[in-house]
């Protein structure tokens, strides 16, 4: 049954690093597989990095957690705003033919990764009551859903990318635009 649990988890949490992914490939049409799968890596390590932390700190402090997750949910909206708002003025002034299509940096990369990873911060705090054992499991679980997740999400942005090519870059804001609707609904 813990296997069970722990994978389920792992769906759920991989969904997101799914979408981020698409809207990663359709950015970056012009990276590789190689780059996606390191990309993916970079996902799973961050949410299996704050899964953990967030187990840690609700077995050391198991009070006032509420606001800590209430502020991370309000940072992660406002990091996912601007990451998409950035992406689309990037695409409208591509499509004005006043710049080229930057490539992502990798601390771009980074803090999509941290801000992506803070449902797993949330599931960590819901753990209290599992042993160090079982956390271990869902990390290692988790972290091969999302490596599998992220490659095949931001391969279908990456084609979408290579179809869609001067609008990719606004789409790709679109996506994390959304993203940013979910997390605030889902506050409310």
């Amino acid at each position: 049954m813990a296997l069970l649990n722990s994978f389920l988890l792992a769906i759920g949490l991989a969904f997101e690093s799914f979408v981020v992914a698409m809207a990663n490939g359709l950015h970056n049409a012009n990276y590789g597989i190689k780059k996606g799968v390191i990309l993916g890596l970079l996902f799973a390590v961050c949410h299996a990095a704050e899964l953990m932390l967030g187990y840690l700190l609700i077995k050391t402090v198991a009070h006032g957690m509420q606001i800590i997750d209430e502020y991370l949910t309000w940072i992660a909206a406002c990091v996912l705003v601007a990451l998409g708002i950035k992406m689309i003025v990037e695409g409208v002034r591509h499509l004005r033919g006043k710049t080229d299509k930057p490539a992502r940096t990798i601390v771009e990369f980074v803090l999509q990764s941290v801000v992506a990873a803070f449902d797993a911060f949330a599931a960590g705090l819901t753990m209290p009551n599992y042993t160090m054992w079982f956390v271990l499991l869902t990390a290692t679980i988790l972290s091969v859903v999302i490596v599998l997740f992220y490659t095949i999400g931001f391969l279908v942005g990456k084609k979408c990318g290579t179809k869609f090519g001067k609008y990719s870059a606004i789409l790709g804001g679109l996506v994390f635009l959304g993203l940013a609707a979910e997390v605030i609904v889902g506050a409310l």
